[in-house]
């Protein structure tokens, strides 16, 4: 953040001003500058592009932000659209292993949909970052799905997390996420449906709160989607579509939590546990980096850090 001269004495004139810089700070948490575009897309109030353009004027007039070509910013500091400008560039280079791996998912039995998330469904990768998956299932089949996916990468792919990281995985009868919140808000927002075009529909329907923070978001672009092999799949879901196949996959839940109450319980609260490793028959989850609860963190670090910087209030965001 930047280190004032003086002691800014600034009130934010208009509300869309207040809600442009509290998108900024949440993406500074990623050291992440925006596009004009993108600063409407994730804006939590409804807005026109004059509106969002006066408002940008008023807030770079102030020093408050700053402008690289087409990026916005908080800070002075080319070097982190070099930045986001390469890892836009990886994120579009993996795209096509991404498509590749998804597709592979697909042919999985009872997967319903596909969807990237993580950095790439942002638009932005780095060396280190992984190819993550957002999973549908059919109904009471989700754990059996999820274990064919986990011993597919563990033999394999040898454990490799870096094309292959399915955690996160619901069920199409319960496609509404549980956990309402600005981080969950944007994961929600920005996933991209690679298989499952109806079902990629259907979830957007069943998170209609995602609207409550960002009224100017809208699907993504489903014409790339392409259908796995349906008379594979069914014939390979017969043999589990039955009482015995409910059977399994309750014993694979039951022995998934137990594995992760053994590495993961004394490290958590029980809230954030539960959070972390969603243990249900119709939801899996496994963030053991619990990145929901750290980035809201550093977000409310973010803003109050501006506000003493700049002396202003900023109004309260939406949690």
């Amino acid at each position: 953040m930047p280190e004032p001269a003086h002691t800014y004495n600034l009130s934010i004139e208009s509300q869309l001003s207040d809600d442009l810089l509290k998108t900024l700070l949440y993406f500074d948490v990623f050291q992440y500058p925006l596009t004009k575009d993108e600063l409407q897309f994730f804006c939590p109030a409804a807005c026109k592009d004059a509106q969002v353009d006066l408002a940008l004027v008023e807030l770079l007039d102030k020093g408050m932000i700053y402008k690289f070509e087409r990026f916005y910013s908080l800070h002075n500091a080319p070097a982190l659209v070099e930045r986001r400008l390469a890892g836009n560039n990886l994120a579009t280079q993996r795209m096509k292993t991404a498509r590749r791996v998804s597709r592979l998912i697909s042919w999985f039995p009872f997967v319903r949909s596909v969807m990237l998330s993580g950095s790439i469904s942002k638009g932005y990768m780095d060396k280190s970052s992984d190819l993550d998956f957002f999973i549908v299932t059919a109904p009471g089949k989700l754990w059996i799905t999820r274990m064919f996916l986990v011993l597919f990468k563990r033999i394999f792919l040898f454990n490799s997390h870096k094309n292959f990281c399915v955690n996160y995985f619901i069920d199409t009868e319960n496609l509404e996420i549980e956990e309402q919140n600005l981080f969950t808000a944007i994961e929600s927002v920005t996933l991209i449906p690679t298989y499952g075009e109806n079902c990629y529909y259907e979830f957007w329907t069943a998170n209609q709160w995602v609207q409550n923070y960002f009224p100017n978001s809208a699907p993504r672009e489903t014409s790339t989607i392409r259908n796995g092999n349906a008379l594979i799949k069914a014939f390979s879901e017969r043999l589990f579509n039955n009482r015995l196949g409910s059977a399994i996959d309750q014993y694979f839940m039951n022995l998934t939590l137990k594995r992760w109450k053994q590495l993961f319980e004394k490290r958590f609260s029980k809230k954030d546990f539960d959070v972390a490793f969603k243990t249900k028959r119709y939801a899996s989850k496994n963030h053991p980096r619990f990145y929901q609860k750290s980035i809201l963190d550093k977000y409310q670090d973010r803003i109050r850090e501006f506000e003493e910087n700049f002396n202003v209030t900023l109004s309260s965001p939406l949690k």
